[in-house]
């Protein structure tokens, strides 16, 4: 077992390598936006990227989930060439035509689609509508190189070639990263070079995954193939678009209420918990190829994995959504030095600090969603998501309608977290019913709890009374208290804390580290602990 959850541990930290560094190039991009472009115009660029990120998923048709679950092998399984280009070339083809198709009818009417979908309540749109309409035929090219470019990073995750994957999305980072810059202060092309940076990323991706194409492509879809693929892909999108309504629908909500000036607020502040929502990615990433491979090698271990990990990913995410909800803000308000200004320079941003550590938590929750979603792929019990994750959606979209009238873009937040807390809870049952794992929630329960305690208590008393160096010296007692108390309640067996000893002499990957100890058995996972 020590061996899986080391090569699990690899494949995180390779993954994690380029994804935390490219989000964190992307991370530099917000202050440059809320500093250079006008907040209406941030606007429109969140409400396009939402469009885009919904139509993705109708693009690829859930073929991503479906070619992973057909194209994963166990350990010592061998497939022949051939079969591995019909299984690449049916999914890839279908993109191709059908994402084809879609692009150029938005392409085409664009001029009609601009209105409606950049309306703001509050300020006439007509004078920009030529840069609307530039901006949706952009958005469409970029969503059929992105689609297209779907199925060949999958097939890297399952060939297990996790450093040609991280760097080519971090090819792809540095060029929209640079492009920006370039585009938008050397050309003044405003939000447009946004949105011509993102395509020539994307059109580079691709070509740098030609070579991955080429070797598994052919031009011909095998249709007993695509019978097992389609229908499998094709129960995902519901479950995928509820999902996707549950992270972004709360913005074209916030438009249609309080305008695309405070939407840009609203996304530049979410933008925020951006370190959470990358932790839970980059799992993700590294997570649905070991699940399957692990499942399908010996499954009275993995199950045994699987509930190690998620005490794993709880103790990291709950320490770390107490550093950020503690610290961000005051980073985010405070004059920095290197740069004489805060950055968030402009005070409209600030009103949205609040809504933080909220994004933080419901990050948490996703990855809850993220590790009980193993059992539901490995039994092939995905008609079930499309309730769960609908569970989700209208969950959000009612919250956001009752919420945001009164609490504003903090009703936006609260209706997210809402969501992912119902999603994570439904999953949970109906993962358990088909495949139980014994995960061990007095272990998380306890993190938790004193996580929200600490919380509780900046929250009610030090924000509230305390201020300067008093503040911050508070916070970082509060931080390092939990810790302590973590180390004090017996949270950790010996074999771990000799684990974390070894971290300090020579630091490594905490979960490879943490394999050091003793894995419960089942039947007392739940229970005390042997050390």
């Amino acid at each position: 077992m020590k061996e899986q959850i080391k090569a699990l541990s690899k494949e995180t930290l390779i993954y994690g390598a380029s994804t935390v560094l490219g989000r964190f190039l992307n991370f530099l991009l917000v202050p440059f936006y809320v500093n250079v472009l006008d907040p209406r115009m941030y606007g429109v660029s969140s409400l396009t990227y939402t469009y885009i990120s919904f139509l993705t998923i109708i693009y690829t048709m859930g073929l991503e989930a479906a070619y992973f679950r057909y194209a994963s092998r166990g350990e010592h399984v061998q497939r022949s060439i051939e079969e591995e280009r019909k299984l690449f070339s049916g999914p890839f083809l279908s993109v191709l035509m059908f994402g084809g198709l879609l692009s150029v009818l938005l392409f085409l009417f664009a001029p009609v689609l601009a209105w409606p979908i950049f309306h703001d309540p509050t300020k006439d749109i007509t004078p920009f509508l030529p840069d609307l309409v530039l901006i949706l035929r952009l958005a469409a090219i970029i969503l059929l190189l992105d689609s297209l470019n779907i199925i060949p990073f999958a097939a890297l995750r399952i060939d297990r070639r996790a450093l040609w994957f991280g760097s080519i999305r971090l090819t792809g980072v540095l060029i929209t990263l640079a492009l920006n810059f370039i585009l938008i202060l050397g050309f003044h092309q405003g939000v447009e070079g946004i949105f011509v940076a993102n395509l020539v990323a994307s059109a580079v991706m691709l070509v740098m995954l030609a070579p991955t194409i080429k070797r598994r492509f052919e031009f011909r879809i095998a249709r007993p193939v695509m019978k097992q693929l389609l229908p499998f892909g094709l129960t995902n999108v519901p479950a995928y678009l509820s999902a996707m309504m549950v992270q972004v629908i709360d913005r074209p909500i916030v438009q249609a209420f309080l305008g695309l000036a405070i939407l840009g607020v609203y996304q530049a502040n979410y933008r925020m918990g951006i370190i959470m929502m990358v932790f839970v990615g980059l799992f993700e990433y590294a997570w649905r190829p070991f699940f399957l491979r692990e499942s399908m090698t010996d499954d009275k271990r993995a199950r045994q994995i699987f509930s190690r990990v998620f005490t794993y990913f709880m103790v990291i995410a709950c320490i770390g959504f107490l550093f950020l909800a503690f610290f961000l803000p005051d980073v985010l308000a405070v004059r920095l030095p290197f740069i004489h200004h805060a950055i968030f320079q402009k005070k409209i941003y600030l009103t949205g600090l609040d809504i933080i550590p909220v994004v933080l938590g419901a990050y948490i929750f996703q990855g809850m969603y993220t590790n009980f979603i193993a059992g539901i792929y490995i039994k092939e019990h995905n008609k079930v998501l499309p309730f769960v994750t609908g569970l989700g959606a209208v969950v959000n979209v009612v919250s956001n309608v009752l919420l945001i009238p009164p609490l504003g873009i903090m009703g936006a937040a609260l209706a997210t977290l809402f969501a992912y807390m119902a999603m994570a809870g439904a999953l949970y049952w109906q993962a358990q019913k088909v495949y139980h794992i014994a995960y061990d929630w007095r272990r998380v329960g306890l993190v938790a709890g004193l996580v929200l305690i600490a919380f509780l208590i900046e929250f009610l008393y030090v924000r509230l009374y305390l201020f300067g160096l008093e503040n911050i010296l508070m916070k970082l007692a509060l931080f390092f208290g939990v810790i302590v108390l973590l180390f004090l309640t017996g949270f950790f067996s010996k074999g771990e804390l000799a684990a974390l000893k070894s971290i300090v002499r020579a630091p490594q990957s905490l979960l490879l580290a943490m394999t050091r100890g003793r894995v419960p058995e089942p039947m007392e996972a739940s229970g005390e602990r042997e050390d």
